[in-house]
């Protein structure tokens, strides 16, 4: 009877090491994912303030 606790325990002990690393993996992929769109945003935040920059340039020389 221990022998069956004992596999018992062991498979358990398997599946449990199985969710714990499918887990972590979610995990890396989630963060990777935040940070695409984080590094996506932070691109078109850039683009949209050099394209006022520019629209001020513009309106400026024409002012002049």
């Amino acid at each position: 009877m221990p022998e069956k606790a004992e596999l018992v325990i062991t498979a358990l002990q398997q599946r449990i090491g199985e969710i714990v690393s499918n887990y972590e993996t979610q995990i890396a992929f989630l963060r990777a994912e935040i940070t695409k769109m984080i590094e996506e945003k932070d691109a078109k935040i850039q683009a949209v303030q050099e394209y006022e920059d520019h629209l001020n340039e513009i309106s400026q020389g024409a002012d002049t």
